[in-house]
């Protein structure tokens, strides 16, 4: 077979980090082009990455390549343009997260992705961990039995980014589409994929613009001061899902209290319950309880998600995390910023049922 030709589109940090280094190395792909607007950056990341081809416009790359796949790797408010263009080239689409900025933008991409047959995968980089994928083979065997509640939470005392993050109109949100999208999306993927029903969050710009410290020095948050800050940077939010199972979320930029190293999740069943960070399954065996902790392999899950990418292309089969679970995503995230706004419970109508 010959090589699937990708193109990239952003020169960013996740592109230097996550998406150019496992193209260029993979044997099955010929990395032909990077768009950018920074011409003199895309450049610099071509010769690293041994890229054929650069542009300073998506655009132009698809009128000059004929390409396979793309990877998307700009701010939020591109995903869904720059998706559309390459679907309308007929190219296969990794995105990164989140999928969209609001659910509407969401279900129009999905129709097109429909009508293109073509793949659409959004970046939910957790999954391809294999802690959590062992975790999922435990969950999925039945071990846990019903899953009933769920708490997940990735809370940061002092990391806001920024720049555009904090601008709403062209982030979506603060780290509840930042970071909490991926919290979201590993819990609700290790659960089962129920179907969400309700929705109520609690969204606070709470600690705002504050001094770091960088490199042993005082940097003052004025620093930003000429974007925007109008998103919240801590999110609490509870869902319920038509299986009968609730979780509950919480994610922070910034907050006053104990930081979390990584992505915290416990699921309670109803024959045993389970944690990740630390991987653990707590169950009862003769009146006696267990703990068994799960020693796994620490693996580059950037790498198995280009990997996956690449295969899911060239034997023309539905990748892990395909575009009608990223709208479903993108649908319980809107609602959780609804229901902060209008200080009630929503109920979600008009969910697409993900398939495992």
């Amino acid at each position: 077979m010959e090589k699937i030709k990708v193109g990239v589109i952003g020169a960013g940090a996740i592109a230097e980090m996550a998406h150019l280094p496992f193209y260029s190395s993979h044997p099955d792909v010929e990395l032909a082009a990077l768009a950018d607007v920074n011409r003199e950056r895309a450049s610099s990341m071509a010769r690293q990455f041994n890229v054929k081809n650069i542009y300073s416009s998506a655009q132009e790359m698809f009128e000059k390549e004929q390409l396979d796949a793309v990877s998307i790797c700009t701010r939020n408010d591109t995903h869904v343009p720059f998706a559309k263009l390459a679907l309308e080239h007929g190219v296969h689409v990794l995105v990164e997260k989140p999928l969209a900025l609001t659910a509407k933008e969401a279900l129009e991409l999905e129709a097109l992705v429909q009508k293109a047959n073509k793949l659409c995968m959004v970046g939910m980089t957790h999954r391809f961990r294999n802690d959590t994928r062992a975790l999922k083979k435990v969950i999925d065997s039945g071990d846990l039995g019903d899953i009933y509640y769920v708490k997940a939470r990735m809370l940061q005392r002092r990391n806001t980014p920024s720049g555009w993050f904090m601008d709403k109109s062209k982030s979506g949100g603060g780290p509840l589409m930042d970071i909490g999208v991926h919290v979201l999306d590993l819990a609700w993927w290790l659960s089962g994929l129920p179907e969400i029903e309700t929705v109520s969050a609690h969204l606070v710009h709470g600690i705002g613009r504050y001094d770091t410290i960088v490199d042993g020095r005082w940097e003052s948050a004025d620093k930003d001061e000429d974007f925007q800050f109008d998103v919240e940077d801590f999110a609490s939010a509870f869902l319920r899902f038509k299986n009968g199972m609730v979780m509950q979320l919480e994610v922070s930029w910034a907050m006053n209290g104990q930081a979390d190293e990584g992505i915290k999740i416990d699921l309670f069943g109803t024959k045993a319950g389970a944690s990740l960070s630390p991987l653990c399954l707590y169950s009862e065996q003769q009146q006696t309880l267990i703990d068994t902790k799960m020693h796994i392999k620490a693996n580059n899950p950037y790498q198995e998600e280009i990997h996956h990418f690449v295969y899911s292309i060239k034997n023309n089969q539905q990748t892990l995390v395909d575009i009608n679970q990223g709208v479903s995503v993108m649908k319980m995230l809107e609602a959780a910023a609804k229901s902060s706004m209008f200080k009630k419970e929503i109920i979600v109508d008009d969910m697409i049922l993900a398939k495992k």
